[in-house]
Formats: structure tokens, sequence, C-alpha cells
């Protein structure tokens, strides 16, 4: 009897063991597998605000059709992430969250990384997430996908002065391409690795690249580059927006706003304070529009005086 007790008293723990063993391997393997297949909420990036203020605000688009000043200013902000709308009220700017981007890894809009107003409503946004620019007609709405994947990494939009043809910079195939503004196969246009993209009054496709060729000039008809800024006067060149006679380009490294004319000249138009990294930019008959993500804010200026105000 006491043999037995004794015999009984050393397989008891190991038996207790591999009892828990069996019953909890199961429940883990269950877990990991829920985790890994998508149906589990992603945790909350590090850099999503509680508060909704401004994360990261990289892009900004003018509705020009807007009465007056007061225009409705878009800017996509790459880490929040997501596309805010600010009104200009008579006392301050009103600022709202036009969309939300989601927090999952190849869902719309969580990259989006340019934005341009729609001439038929709402906006349309580029993401580098989902390889793909959406239209959302309207607040809140659900993004619609216009190429089916097919751009890689969307880093700047333009649309023709007839309102029917999208233009798209692709940074991964470092090429130019167009599509129907409604959507559809993207075409593409010309080799140029464009990061700002503009049209003149004329039909010209003005680009700015990070290339040896700084601004390109490129006739959409035929698909003819003309290289116009062949030096490298800009540090780390972003957006690049056109006006009348002449253009604009954002400086990153530089905290500053080049002027550049068809003939190849440039100048710095703004430099410094409150100027810290501008990447986009957007311009009105009156006013220059700069998105700065490094001072989380959207500027204003005034093309006459250079005064600013923020606007986001």
């Amino acid at each position: 009897m006491f043999q037995s007790l004794a015999v009984s008293s050393k397989i008891t723990p190991a038996f207790t063991i591999l009892v828990f063993l069996v019953s909890v391997i199961p429940q883990v393997t269950r877990v990991c597998v829920a985790q890994d297949n998508g149906t589990s909420p992603a945790p909350v990036p590090a850099t999503a605000p509680t508060d909704m203020e401004p994360v990261y605000p990289l892009a900004v688009a003018v509705d020009v059709a807007t009465d007056g000043e007061n225009k409705n200013v878009f800017c996509v902000d790459l880490d929040l992430p997501g596309v805010w709308a600010a009104v200009k009220q008579p006392d301050a700017s009103k600022r709202d969250l036009f969309v939300r981007g989601s927090g999952l890894l190849r869902k719309p809009l969580n990259r989006p990384r340019c934005v341009i107003v729609h001439p038929g409503g709402g906006i349309l946004v580029g993401d580098s997430a989902t390889r793909e620019v959406y239209h959302v007609k309207e607040k809140d709405a659900e993004p619609i996908g216009l190429t089916n994947g097919y751009i890689g990494i969307p880093m700047a939009l333009a649309i023709d002065p007839e309102g029917k043809m999208l233009y798209v910079g692709d940074a991964e195939k470092r090429a130019t391409f167009r599509l129907p503004i409604e959507g559809g196969k993207p075409e593409l246009v010309a080799r140029v690795n464009a990061r700002g993209l503009a049209f003149d009054a004329d039909g010209n496709l003005w680009a700015v690249t990070p290339d040896a060729v700084a601004i390109v000039r490129i006739d959409v008809e035929n698909g003819t580059v003309e290289d116009i800024v062949t030096e490298r006067p800009f540090q780390y060149p972003n957006g690049l927006c056109w006006a009348g006679d002449h253009g604009y380009v954002t400086d990153g490294y530089g905290k500053c706003i080049w002027k550049f004319t068809p003939d190849g000249k440039t100048e710095k138009w703004f430099e410094g304070d409150p100027l810290v990294g501008p990447v986009g930019i957007a311009v009105t008959e009156t006013s220059l529009y700069v998105a700065d993500p490094k001072q989380k804010q959207v500027y204003q200026f005034d093309r006459e005086t250079k005064e600013f105000q923020t606007r986001l």
C-alpha cells in the first residue's frame, strides 16, 4: 500500500502539468489565429489623437468655387489618417473632419497623401496603403475606388481644364498617368516622377520632381516633356501650383516657397517663420495655401502682401 501511494505521489504532478498544457495550448492557438485572420480590431496607432487635432497635415486643396475668400479648404492628414475640411468664418476658421481613414493596413485611406477638389462634388484622395485614388462624394461618405488598385504610390493629383481627366503622379512607377475622372484603367502619359502637378490655362501640365530636372512641362496630347528648371535650386521640393503666368513650389528642407517662370527662372518667394517643413500647396486668385506637417497647420498667404494666417 505504501508503495502505491509513493508511485501516485510521483505521477500526480506530471499528470497535472500535462492536463494544463493540453487544455491551454488550443486556447492560445485559437487566440493567435483570431489575431492573424484580420477579424480582430487593430491596435490604435501611437499617433492617433484623442482630441481630434491635426497630426500630420500633408497636402491641401481649395474649393475655388466657394464664394469670396471664405473658401473650403481640404487637408490630407497622413497620420490621423483622414481629410480635414476648414471653412473661414468671420472671426476664425472652423475645422471639421470630412472623412476618417481606416486604421487598418490596406483599408481605404489608411495612408492618404494627396487631395484635389472634384468638379462634380466632394474630393479625390490618393492613398498609398491601398494603391488607389478615391472619390469621397460628401462628408463621411464611403470612399469609392477609381483605378482598381492600378496606381502604386499616388503623390500628386491634377484635373484637366475640361474637368474630364484625372492625372496622377505615381512615385512607385516613377511616371504620370491619367484616367477618366469617373474612374477607369489609367494610361501612361509620361515618364515623369511627379511630386506636384498643375495645369496652366493653355492645357500644359507642370510637374515638380525629386530628380535631376526639377521642373518639367508636359504636353499631355502627345506625351512630350520639356525640361524647364534643369538645375537644383530646391533642397527638397514637394508641391507645385500654377498661377496665371508663373508657378510656386514648396521646399521642405529649405523652409520656403519658390516662385518660377516658364523660362526656368526661380526666386524665393517666402522663407522662414512660420514655415518649418512645407509640403502641400494650392492657389487662388489672391492667396496661397500651404500645408506644413511639422507645424501641424495650413497657412494662408496673401499673394500681394505675403501676410499669413492659420487655416487649420
